[in-house]
């Protein structure tokens, strides 16, 4: 059964019928090869699974975008994961470890 279920899964996903959001944004920063920032974010059906792996500051401070448009932040503290849904497909992410304000391309707002 498991053999005829793959060679099905293999098909729809030839054809495009899976989820074309599944993926992962994973963020590492490094200074004078200290990691001072490492997140991951894996987004699959739908869900996105944000993880703070390390922060210089003890948090990860994610931004959440649609275009230019900010609709959603939230802070993690180091090692923390959270699952969050209905978030706009094809999102763009900003992480950082100090709670700043961030534009859609990460810089500084």
């Amino acid at each position: 059964m498991r053999i005829f279920l793959s060679i099905v899964y293999c098909f729809m996903n030839l054809a495009g019928c899976t989820d074309a959001q599944n993926r992962t944004l994973a963020t590492t920063n490094r200074e004078n090869g200290i990691v001072t920032l490492d997140s991951r974010t894996e987004v699959r059906m739908g869900r996105a699974r944000f993880a703070c792996a390390a922060s210089t500051t003890g948090h990860c401070h994610y931004a959440v975008f649609d275009g230019d448009r900010l609709v959603r932040t939230l802070t993690l503290a180091v090692h923390e994961e959270r699952l969050v849904d209905r978030l706009p497909a094809g999102f763009a992410l900003c992480v950082t470890p100090a709670d700043i304000k961030v534009t859609a391309g990460c810089a500084p707002a």
